[in-house]
């Protein structure tokens, strides 16, 4: 299940093994909570993640959306090789904010 932590100023979602039709809403509740904090600071950690599908990509399409609406932020932390080919394909690599890791994608909000 989805999990929402802080790290130091910054939400942190971490996702499941599959971010997929059978349980992106597992999602909505810790990336709603993140957004419902003022202006949003997310990172969204996809290490565990081995498979993405259409509903997972829309859900990161909206909560990106939702982040700039709301004057914040959205960064991916660690998305698997397959993964980050997935984004290539779509062209979400060119939209959203990759890190190699959580700390450097919630250092990434001090700059």
């Amino acid at each position: 299940m989805p999990t929402l932590h802080r790290q130091g100023c910054v939400d942190v979602v971490t996702l499941d093994d599959r971010f997929s039709i059978e349980n992106v809403d597992q999602a909505l509740t810790p990336l709603n909570e993140a957004l419902a904090a003022g202006i949003p600071q997310l990172v969204i950690d996809m290490r565990r993640v081995k498979f993405v599908d259409s509903a997972g990509l829309e859900l990161l399409c909206k909560t990106h959306a939702d982040c700039r609406r709301r004057g914040g932020e959205l960064w991916v932390s660690a998305p698997s090789r397959l993964v980050r080919d997935v984004f290539g394909v779509t062209g979400l690599d060119a939209r959203l904010q990759v890190a190699d890791d959580v700390l450097t994608a919630a250092g990434e909000f001090t700059k």
